[in-house]
């Protein structure tokens, strides 16, 4: 292949590109190298602000795991089901 795409446009589409290429004068060509363009800059644009936002998370659970106290296994259960129960509670007076 020598760099050439081949894209199966439904009509509508076709219709959408053909309306565009009279606006402006561009070929079909033109103006479908244009979207995918504009697409794959945007792409590009929020996989980055995600990769930033990710990395941000990984060094701040670095952080934490070296800086705070880590919880025992056991006593995790025991606030899971401390908080568990006093909901419990809560909710059966609303019931009643």
């Amino acid at each position: 292949m020598s760099g050439r795409v081949i894209l199966n446009l439904d009509e509508y589409l076709i219709h959408r590109i053909d309306m565009e290429k009279d606006r402006i004068g561009a070929t079909r060509n033109g103006i479908i190298t244009r979207i995918l363009e504009r697409h794959f800059t945007e792409q590009q644009e929020e996989q980055e602000l995600y990769n930033e936002w990710f990395t941000a998370e990984v060094v701040k659970g670095i952080k934490s795991a070296r800086e705070e106290p880590l919880v025992e296994h056991e006593e995790v259960v025991r606030q899971i089901n401390a908080i568990i129960t006093k909901a419990r509670e809560e909710n059966a007076a609303h019931v009643v």
